[in-house]
């Protein structure tokens, strides 16, 4: 699909734009990124709730056991805060698959299965809910803005930047979240080099392609004003080398503490990836990617503690996408496709306002009950969520 874009009709569009941000316009808006949400019109006060889905498939032995652990802010000194469920699974039937979209959208909806696929790619398939999110119940039950929602996707898979609203009826995109990734980035960048007239070739060939590949739902034109902000300041910090720009979980960490500063979301959710670089074949990367994580949660915990909006009113919720296991075909360690035993076999850790500390939970609970965990924290229903809630982290 063709972007170009004449001097001409950039000139009228830049006649009618309004918003500024010291001397740089915003980009032109079009599609959804206007449709104001039919809320209830309530006010959320809070707790406000912070997901991080412990992505790149991961196995308890190397996150939450004691003495293989290579996570020691969460386990050291995280859980002592915390209710921690050392026994939560993803559910084993025909046809189930132990993957990071699949995982991700157990845990929004709360449910299995409630995805249709909206495209093929080299990475996978991409994903789109078919019944409604943790932000589409959210901003339906209260007065949030957009960027008041958040999804921080990875950039190793792009095909999932297409999870931020499902397609159900009385939900869907008038109560979507926001994403940010890295190639919603890249594309703002790009997209900002053709209105201004100094695209190349290849890059104009690049911002199809990122385009394209999550089915048009990270076009620039649909990004709102907040979040084109958010990518100007990030780029007058950062420029455009990708060399100095932060890449992969590290970027993921530092987009969302500048969102916790910038954006202030109530409800904001991370897809932490770097694990799944083990596909490659060296456990160095999946035990890396782990301690990755670790710091960026540890940096977290720190940027809501020091903050007065968001101390004593903020709730982690800590939940892996998936497990692992060897490979059943060569000998490649740490595998997730195969639907095994330690594929399905998680952990949840929630920790905050309102929150036990210092509990642990053995009994088997299920992946589909973060969402109607949350919906609870945030006082709204997930009413077409099937886990239950997890009771005993409440006080």
């Amino acid at each position: 699909m063709s972007h170009h874009l004449t001097r001409r009709a950039f000139s009228k569009m830049l006649l009618s734009a309004t918003v500024f941000m010291g001397s740089s316009m915003l980009l032109p808006e079009t599609g959804f990124s206007g449709i104001i949400n039919k809320s209830s019109g309530k006010t959320y006060k809070g707790p406000n709730v912070i997901i991080i889905r412990y992505g790149g498939g991961v196995r308890r032995r190397e996150t939450i056991d004691m003495d293989h652990t290579y996570s020691p802010f969460m386990m050291n000194v995280l859980a002592p805060q915390a209710t921690l469920y050392n026994n939560m699974e993803i559910s084993n039937f025909e046809g189930q698959k132990t993957d990071h979209a699949q995982g991700t959208l157990n845990i929004l909806t709360g449910r299995y299965n409630a995805f249709k696929n909206i495209g093929d790619g080299i990475l996978g398939n991409t994903l789109q809910p078919t019944h409604p999110t943790l932000f589409e119940y959210f901003r339906k039950a209260y007065d949030v803005g957009i960027h008041e929602s958040l999804i921080i996707n990875g950039e190793n898979h792009p095909e999932n930047d297409s999870m931020n609203f499902g397609t159900s009826h009385d939900y869907g995109v008038e109560y979507k979240s926001e994403l940010l990734s890295y190639h919603k980035y890249r594309a703002f960048v790009l997209k900002t080099k053709l209105y201004n007239g100094d695209i190349t070739k290849k890059e104009q060939d690049e911002l199809d392609e990122i385009i394209s590949k999550s089915s048009n739902l990270i076009d620039p034109d649909m990004y709102p004003p907040s979040i084109q902000s958010f990518w100007q300041k990030w780029q007058r910090y950062y420029g455009d080398d990708r060399a100095i720009i932060p890449r992969g979980d590290s970027m993921s960490t530092e987009v969302a503490l500048w969102a916790l500063r910038d954006l202030r979301p109530k409800l904001m959710l991370i897809n932490y990836e770097d694990p799944d670089h083990v596909h490659w074949g060296a456990k160095s990367h999946y035990k890396r990617g782990i301690m990755g994580i670790d710091q960026g949660i540890q940096q977290l915990v720190k940027a809501v503690e020091t903050d007065p909006f968001y101390k004593d009113n903020t709730v982690f919720v800590i939940v892996p996408d998936c497990g692992r296991t060897d490979n059943l075909l060569m000998d490649i360690p740490y595998q997730h496709h195969f639907n095994t035993r330690s594929t399905r076999e998680i952990f949840a850790m929630i920790s905050g306002a309102g929150i036990e500390k210092n509990q642990i939970i053995d009994h088997a609970v299920d992946q589909t009950s973060i969402a109607a965990t949350v919906a609870k924290i945030m006082g709204f229903e997930a009413e077409m969520a099937e886990g239950s809630v997890l009771e005993e982290a409440f006080t």
